[in-house]
C-alpha cells in the first residue's frame, strides 16, 4: 500500500503543477503496488484502479492510445476481481464506463458505445440516492449520453443526459466540492443540445450553470480556470446566435482568466488558448478589427504547438487555425495566409479518422478555403479541390444537419462556377437532391415550431428555389414541381402531415395504425402549443419535461415510419409526394408555380389535365421582383382612410398597418406586374379563348417575393376605358400556399350554417362602425334568399375568445369583422382582435376543425405573412386552411371600413342566389363569387384610389 499511496501523491500532484515527470512517477510506483500485491488481496482492484486513473490522466496530457487501452484493462481487471455487492463495485464500474467512452470519443468505435452506457448505467442502479458517489455516476453517465449523441444525432441521449446531470446537481450540496464540476458538466450538455435544436434557452442555462460553478470554486482551485473557459464559450455561442458585443468582449475576459490562471506545462493549457483565439476570431469577423484577428492566430498557434501530433484534440486546434488565416486572407488579401490556412486545415483532415462527428465541418472548412484561393488565383485545381470537400460534407452520415446543409449549397455554388470555366462532368443533380433531402433533419418536427421559423429564415432561405431552377434547366420538370412542393409551406406541410388519415394502414395494420396516430396526436398538441420553451407562468422543470416529451414522440414517429414503411405496399408512406399524386389535385385546375432565383425567373404551369409547361421570364429575375415588391411596399401612404361621414382620427381600419389610399405609383406598378409576369402567362396558356362566358379559374402558388405582389390584380388601369385589360378579364384567380392546399375536402351541398363575428367597439381599438352596416346587408341577403335562420351572429360583449372558439367548432361557415393584426417576427400570434383578447392564429391551428368549409376574413393583414419569411404563407389566412377551412377570403393588406360591407354584401348576395337557385344542390364556389363581388369596384376604377379598395380582396383555396 505504500507503493500505492505514493503513486496516487504524485498524481495529484500533476494535477496542480502538471509537469510530466509526476504522472510517469505515479504509474511507475502503481505498477509496482499491482504487481507485488496478490490477485485474491482484498487490496487489488482498489491498486488496479488508481493505476487505471494515472494511465487515464496521462492519456489526457499526451493521447496516447495505448495509455487509455491500458486504463481500460486494469479497470476491467478491478471489476472482475470484486463481488457484486461490495461497496466499491459502482465506483469500478463506473470508472470503466468513464474510459470506455473516452476512447470512444476518440476512435468511435461502435463497440464502445454498448460497453460505456453498460458500465454507467450499472454504477447508477448500484447506489442509492442518500450514497455521496450517486452524483459522481449520474454525473458520468449524462456525459456518457452526450458523447453517444454527438456520433449518433438521437436527441433522446442528449435530454437523458441533461436530466442525469440535473439530478446529479440536485442531489449535491452547494457547499460539496465536486458541486462545481457536476455544474459544468450540465451547462456543457445544455452547450450541445443548444447547437443541435438553437433553443436560446439551452444557452442561457449553460451559462447559468458555469456562473453557478464559478462562484463555488475557490480561487486556487485546479478546476477554477476550466469553468472561466467554459463561461467563456457559452457567451461566445450566445454572441453567435444573439450578435450582442457584450457577449464576445466578456467571453474573451473570461477565458483570458482562464488562460492567466494556467501554467504552459498544464494539459488544459492549449484547449484555453484554441478558445480564446475562437473568440477573438468571433470578434473580428463582427468589428474586422485586425488586432483582434492577430491575436486569434497568435493563441490558436500556441495550442497547436503545444499539443502533440498524437494527442485527439490537434486536428481541432489545426483547423481553427486555419480559419483564422483564412479570415485574414480575406481583410488583407496576403496568399500567405490562405495558403497556410490550406495547409493547416488539409492536416487537421489527415488526422481526423472516417466517421468523426468533427470530419463533416473540416471538410467544410477546407472547402472555403480552397474556395478563397480560387476567386484570388483562379487555378482549377482549387474549385476541384473545393467541390471535392464540399461533396464529401455533405453526403456525410456524420455531422450537424446544418454544416451538411451548407456544405450541399456550398457545393452546388462552386459547381456553377466550375461548369462556367470549363468543361469537366458535372454529377448531375445530386447536390440540389442532397440538399433537397436535407431539409426534414434541418427543419426538424421536434424543434420549437419558432425555432423552425428562424432556421428557414437563417439556413435554408431560397437555397430550393436554386435546387428548383436547376431541375428547371435540365428539363426535370415533374421534379421541379415537387422539389417546390418541399421547399415551401414546411411548418404548415408538417402540420398537415400530422393530421393526415391513415385508412388504407388501419385496414392493413390497425393496431400500427392506432399506435401511429396516438403519437401523431401528442406531437400536433405540443406542436400547437407553438412555442414549448417559452410559455408565460409555467414552471422552468415543467418546460423542461413538454419539450423531452416532444422530441422523444418525434423519435417516437420516425421509428414507427420507418416499421410502416418496411411493410409491403406502404413504402412511400408519409413521404414527399410524387408529382403523380400532387397532379391529381389539379385536376380541373390551372395550376402556376412561380420561382425565381438569383438569375431566373420561371413558371411552372400544371394544365387541368396534369401536363407541365415551362414558362420562363428571360428578362426578369429574383432582384427585379424585390425591387417591385419594394415599390410596392413604399407606395403606400401611412395615414389613415377617411371612411364616411366620420373623422380618420376617431375611426380605425381593420388592423394595425395602414390603409392604403391615393398613390400614383400603383398602376405603373400592376401594369409592369401585367407586362412582365401575367400577360405572358395567359398567352401561353391561352386563356383569353375562355373570356366569352364563364371564366377558367387560375390558381396561384407564387414564391419568394412574387408571394406578396398581387397577381390577381395585374393589369392596365388606365383611365381610357377601352385600353384597360387585366387577368380579371381572363380567368378567376386563387391562391394556394402549397399543391397540398389543393388536395382538401371538397365543399359541401346543402345550406351551410354561418357564424358571423362583429367587433365594431373593441376595447383599446379604434372604433370599425362599418362592421355593423356589414352585419345588416349580410343578414338582409340571407333573408332575401330563405337563409336567415342559418346566420348565427355575435357581436360586441359576446364574442369573447372562449366564445367564438366554441362557435368555431358548431359552424362550417365563418365571417370575421373585425380587427385583425399581423406579428412580426411571431407569426403565430397573428389574431384576430375579440372582445376580451385576442384568437390568434396558434389558437385557430389548434382546431382540427373537419365540418368546416369556408371562411371570409374581412379584416386587415390576413394574408399578408411575412417579408422574412416569404415560402412559409405565415398569416391568417393560411392558417384558417391548416385549421381545415378548405376555401378562405383574405386581404393582403389594411382594407377600408367602408369599403368592407361593400364587397361582402355583393360576395354573399352572389353565393347565396346561386344556392337558392340551385336549391343548395350546386356546390358553392367562393372564388367565382368573390370575382363578381369585386367587379363592380373593377369597373368603376378610375385612378389609384379606386384600385385599393379592391386589389386587398383575395381568396385561398380551392
Amino acid at each position: 500500500m505504500l507503493l500505492n499511496n505514493l503513486g496516487t501523491s504524485h498524481a495529484r500532484r500533476f494535477e496542480y503543477r502538471g509537469e510530466t515527470a509526476d504522472i510517469e512517477k505515479a504509474i511507475e510506483s502503481l505498477l509496482h503496488a499491482v504487481e507485488l500485491t496478490p490477485h485474491n488481496h482484498p487490496d487489488k482492484p482498489l491498486c488496479l484502479t488508481n493505476l487505471g486513473n494515472s494511465q487515464l490522466t496521462r492519456f489526457e496530457r499526451l493521447g496516447t492510445m495505448d495509455d487509455i487501452d491500458k486504463a481500460i484493462e486494469y479497470y476491467l481487471m478491478a471489476v472482475n476481481l470484486t463481488a457484486h455487492s461490495h461497496p466499491n463495485k459502482p465506483v469500478y464500474l463506473n470508472n470503466l464506463g468513464n474510459s470506455h467512452r473516452i476512447r470512444f470519443s476518440q476512435l468511435g468505435e461502435m463497440s464502445d458505445i454498448s460497453k460505456f452506457m453498460e458500465y454507467q448505467s450499472s454504477a447508477v442502479e448500484l447506489t442509492t440516492d442518500e450514497h455521496p458517489n450517486k452524483p459522481i455516476y449520474l454525473s458520468n453517465l449524462g456525459a456518457s449520453h452526450a458523447e453517444r449523441f454527438e456520433r449518433l444525432g438521437t436527441i433522446a441521449d442528449i435530454d437523458k443526459a441533461i436530466e442525469s446531470q440535473l439530478k446529479g446537481v440536485d442531489l449535491t450540496p452547494n457547499g460539496h466540492p465536486n458541486k462545481p464540476i457536476y455544474l459544468n458538466n450540465l451547462g456543457t450538455s445544455y452547450a450541445k443540445r443548444f447547437e443541435h435544436l438553437g433553443d436560446m434557452a439551452d444557452i442561457n442555462k449553460f451559462i447559468e450553470s458555469l456562473l453557478r460553478a464559478i462562484e463555488l470554486t475557490p480561487n486556487g482551485h485546479p478546476h477554477k480556470p476550466m469553468y472561466f473557459d467554459n463561461l467563456g464559450n457559452s457567451r461566445r455561442l450566445r454572441y453567435e446566435h444573439h450578435g450582442q458585443t457584450v457577449d464576445i468582449d466578456k467571453a474573451i475576459e473570461s477565458q483570458l482568466i482562464a488562460v492567466g490562471l494556467t501554467t504552459n506545462k498544464h494539459p488544459n493549457k492549449p484547449m484555453y488558448l484554441n478558445n480564446l483565439g475562437l473568440s477573438h476570431w468571433r470578434r473580428f469577423e463582427r468589428l474586422g478589427e485586425l488586432p483582434d484577428i492577430d491575436k486569434a492566430i497568435g493563441f490558436q498557434h500556441s495550442a497547436v504547438e503545444l499539443t502533440a501530433d498524437g494527442h485527439p484534440n490537434k486536428p481541432g486546434f489545426l483547423s481553427n487555425l486555419g480559419n483564422s488565416h483564412r479570415a485574414r486572407f480575406q481583410h488583407l488579401g496576403e496568399l500567405y495566409n490562405i495558403d497556410k490556412a490550406i495547409e493547416c486545415q488539409v492536416r487537421a483532415l489527415q488526422l481526423t479518422p472516417n466517421g468523426h462527428p468533427d470530419r463533416p465541418g473540416r471538410l467544410g472548412d477546407l472547402g472555403n478555403s480552397h474556395m478563397k484561393r480560387y476567386e484570388r488565383l483562379e487555378k482549377i485545381s482549387d474549385i476541384k479541390e473545393a467541390i471535392n470537400n464540399f461533396e464529401q460534407c455533405a453526403l456525410s452520415m456524420t455531422g450537424r444537419p446544418v454544416t451538411r446543409f451548407k456544405a450541399a449549397r456550398a457545393w452546388i455554388s462552386a459547381l456553377q462556377l466550375k461548369n462556367k470555366i470549363s468543361l469537366l462532368t458535372s454529377p448531375g443533380l445530386l447536390p440540389q437532391h442532397t440538399l433537397m433531402n436535407l431539409i426534414p433533419e434541418l427543419v426538424w418536427l421536434g424543434a420549437p415550431v419558432d425555432q423552425r421559423f428562424q432556421t428557414i429564415q437563417d439556413v435554408v432561405g431560397p437555397s430550393f428555389h436554386e435546387a428548383v431552377s436547376a431541375a428547371i434547366r435540365a428539363q426535370e420538370l415533374e421534379l421541379a414541381v415537387e422539389w417546390m412542393e418541399q421547399g415551401r409551406s414546411i411548418v404548415w406541410s408538417q402540420l398537415r402531415q400530422l393530421r393526415s388519415p391513415v385508412l388504407d394502414l388501419q385496414a392493413a395494420h390497425p393496431l400500427l395504425a392506432q399506435e401511429f396516430q396516438e403519437v401523431q396526436r401528442s406531437i400536433e398538441m405540443s406542436f400547437l402549443r407553438h412555442d414549448i420553451t417559452n410559455q408565460a407562468n409555467t414552471p422552468v422543470d415543467s418546460l423542461e419535461q413538454q419539450a423531452q416529451a416532444h422530441r422523444r414522440n418525434t423519435q417516437r414517429r420516425e421509428d414507427l415510419l420507418t416499421k410502416i414503411r418496411a411493410e409491403p405496399g406502404f413504402e412511400s408512406f408519409l413521404r414527399p409526394q410524387k408529382f403523380s399524386a400532387l397532379s391529381k389535385a389539379c385536376e380541373g385546375c390551372l395550376v402556376v408555380l412561380l420561382t425565381a432565383s438569383e438569375g431566373d425567373c420561371d413558371a411552372l404551369i400544371i394544365s387541368p389535365s396534369g401536363s407541365i409547361t415551362h414558362l420562363s421570364f428571360p428578362n426578369v429575375s429574383q432582384d427585379d421582383m424585390s425591387d417591385l415588391l419594394t415599390q410596392w411596399e413604399s407606395s403606400r401612404l401611412t395615414r389613415l382612410e377617411n371612411r364616411g361621414d366620420e373623422s380618420p382620427a376617431a375611426i380605425g381600419n381593420r388592423g394595425e398597418g395602414p390603409a392604403i389610399l391615393d398613390v400614383n405609383p400603383m398602376t405603373t406598378l400592376l401594369s409592369d406586374l401585367w407586362e412582365k409576369i401575367v400577360h405572358p402567362i395567359v398567352k401561353k396558356t391561352e386563356l383569353w379563348h375562355s373570356a366569352i362566358g364563364r371564366l377558367n379559374r387560375i390558381i396561384w402558388c407564387p414564391s419568394g417575393p412574387l408571394t406578396f405582389l398581387p397577381l390577381h390584380a395585374a393589369g392596365v388601369y388606365h383611365s381610357d376605358t377601352a385600353a384597360r385589360t387585366g387577368i380579371s378579364d381572363f380567368a378567376v384567380s386563387s391562391y394556394i400556399p402549397s399543391l397540398m392546399a389543393l388536395q382538401s375536402k371538397p365543399l359541401q351541398l346543402g345550406r351551410p350554417s354561418i357564424l358571423m363575428i362583429t367587433q365594431p367597439n373593441t376595447p383599446n381599438q379604434k372604433p370599425l362602425p362599418g362592421t355593423v352596416h356589414e352585419a345588416k346587408k349580410i343578414i338582409q341577403k340571407a333573408a332575401l334568399n330563405d337563409m336567415e335562420a342559418y346566420v348565427h351572429h355575435i357581436s360586441n360583449t359576446q364574442a369573447t375568445v372562449s366564445a367564438v372558439t366554441e362557435e368555431l367548432e358548431k359552424h362550417g361557415w365563418v365571417h370575421l369583422a373585425c380587427h385583425g393584426t399581423q406579428k412580426f417576427p411571431d407569426p403565430m400570434e397573428s389574431s384576430f382582435a375579440l372582445h376580451d383578447g385576442s384568437l390568434t392564429l396558434a389558437t385557430l391551428t389548434q382546431k382540427s376543425m373537419g365540418h368546416s368549409q369556408f371562411g371570409f376574413l374581412s379584416a386587415c393583414q390576413t394574408a399578408t405573412g411575412d417579408r422574412a419569411l416569404p415560402d412559409e404563407a405565415m398569416h391568417l389566412t393560411s392558417g384558417m386552411l391548416a385549421a381545415g377551412f378548405p376555401s378562405v377570403v383574405g386581404t393582403m393588406w389594411s382594407i377600408g371600413d367602408s369599403i368592407a360591407p361593400e364587397v361582402a354584401e355583393a360576395f354573399y348576395g352572389t353565393l347565396f342566389e346561386e344556392g337558392y337557385k340551385s336549391d343548395w344542390k350546386v356546390k358553392p364556389e367562393p372564388a367565382y363569387a368573390l370575382h363578381a363581388a369585386l367587379k363592380k369596384l373593377r369597373d368603376e376604377t378610375t385612378g389609384d384610389h379606386d384600385l385599393m379598395k379592391w386589389v386587398p380582396f383575395v381568396h385561398f383555396g380551392i
